[in-house]
């Protein structure tokens, strides 16, 4: 599943093409990203608007198009964002076609467990507007993981970073990516982890976090050398600190990677 960075760099995709005319939009009618909105709202309200701006939030896009008009993305497990020509025909795949002049804007979505939606209105829609802190807001601070770390104390601190409500577009390498920096094991329960843990974790998120959209988010591709990403992927890989070999297993239902010779587990 596409994460905080991987969004951003999808959204840059359809940046490219901002204060473009929306001259005709095609729907896949029947594709499950429009169970929040009526597909033929979008198809009838966004030709002859054009998009003047957008925004990213965790896994979350918002563009919005001129007369008040907003449209949300979620890429879900599956859904990417491109660009095609002018002449661009629909695929199978494809849930949503805006057609400019000059280009296709093209949202594809296999699986269809991505989301449109759809909002009119002089603000931004409500459901963008209460999401919680995202990790790249200065408001995202320690007290926000510690407060997580209380409260979910059986969990696995592996399972906490996956939750939406407190690391806005973290997904399964960013965590990964983040116990191994702070040397936390990820089936560690979270009320275990002391205070000098808690503040490591914290750190590491904004490392990854901030590291992840200067590479992935500007340029797309992988994190820098040197990175977890790169190893974690299959069985046999190496720690990047200790040369030794990492541990692949399941921890709260998804795999998990982690180096057993820096990361004990609580």
């Amino acid at each position: 599943m596409p994460e905080l960075a991987e969004v951003a760099f999808a959204c840059s995709i359809w940046n490219s093409h901002l204060n473009q005319k929306i001259k005709k939009v095609e729907v896949n009618k029947t594709s499950r990203v429009f169970r929040s909105c009526e597909p033929e709202l979008v198809e009838d309200a966004l030709p002859q608007t054009t998009i003047t701006s957008s925004a990213t939030h965790g896994k979350q896009m918002l563009f919005k198009f001129t007369g008040d008009k907003w449209l949300g993305v979620h890429l879900g497990m599956t859904g990417s964002i491109s660009l095609g020509k002018a002449t661009y025909s629909a695929q199978k795949h494809d849930a949503l076609v805006l057609y400019q002049n000059s280009a296709a804007l093209i949202f594809k979505d296999p699986r269809q467990f991505g989301k449109v939606r759809l909002h009119i209105g002089k603000t931004g829609p409500p459901w963008w507007n209460d999401l919680p802190v995202s990790m790249l807001d200065k408001k995202f601070d320690q007290q926000i993981v510690k407060m997580a770390l209380k409260r979910h104390a059986k969990r696995p601190i592996k399972a906490l970073l996956l939750d939406q409500r407190y690391f806005q577009g973290m997904g399964n390498w960013m965590a990964d990516e983040v116990l191994w920096r702070a040397g936390i094991h990820p089936a560690s329960p979270c009320g275990e982890i002391k205070e000098k843990a808690a503040t490591r974790l914290f750190k590491q998120t904004l490392f990854v976090a901030r590291g992840a959209m200067k590479s992935v988010g500007q340029n797309g591709g992988d994190p820098p050398k040197g990175w977890l990403f790169h190893t974690r992927w299959k069985d046999g890989g190496l720690c990047p600190k200790t040369g030794k070999k990492l541990r692949r297993e399941k921890i709260g239902g998804r795999t998990s990677c982690w180096s057993p010779h820096i990361q004990k587990l609580i």
